[in-house]
């Protein structure tokens, strides 16, 4: 595994991975902590992040139950598209949200056995927001957290 450095997820805040400058570089307006999903495992945390434009909102969420073979088994391999996000090798999948144009996931490799998770979910109720547009929050996001992770 070929990562710029394996980084401990249970000690991670997902919100300091995005730093002000880069909050203000990302359009976002708001950056802050989020209910944890219990799907993700024991002390999983999450950041919630919304958009200044209003079409798009993010979070951030540590995986702490399963890295990239469970990703696999349970997304599905087909389903996921290999990247990079600085330095990290990541996966990017895309989803139905209901009420919006879609959801673009971006899981990062950021230790064994867990993953750092990035998504972008297309706005409700905003016509002129779309999956390719959460995507390219998605892959935004996942960049600047991973350049903060890195440094961790």
């Amino acid at each position: 595994m070929n990562r710029p450095k394996a980084v401990d997820l249970k000690t991670v805040d997902p919100c300091s991975l995005i730093t002000p400058e880069q909050k203000t570089a990302l359009g976002l307006s708001t950056v802050k902590a989020g209910t944890p999903l219990p799907v993700y495992g024991e002390g999983s945390k999450r950041c919630n992040q919304s958009y200044v434009d209003r079409k798009y909102i993010g979070d951030i969420h540590t995986l702490l139950n399963g890295g990239v073979d469970r990703l696999k088994k349970t997304t599905g391999e087909s389903k996921l598209t290999a990247l990079q996000i600085a330095g990290y090798p990541a996966y990017l999948t895309q989803r139905e949200s209901p009420g919006s144009a879609g959801a673009c996931e971006i899981y990062i490799d950021a230790n064994d056995g867990q993953l750092l998770l990035v998504d972008a979910v297309a706005g409700f109720a905003e016509d002129s927001a779309t999956l390719d547009g959460a995507c390219e929050r998605a892959k935004a996001l996942a960049g600047a957290a991973g350049a903060v992770l890195a440094t961790k």
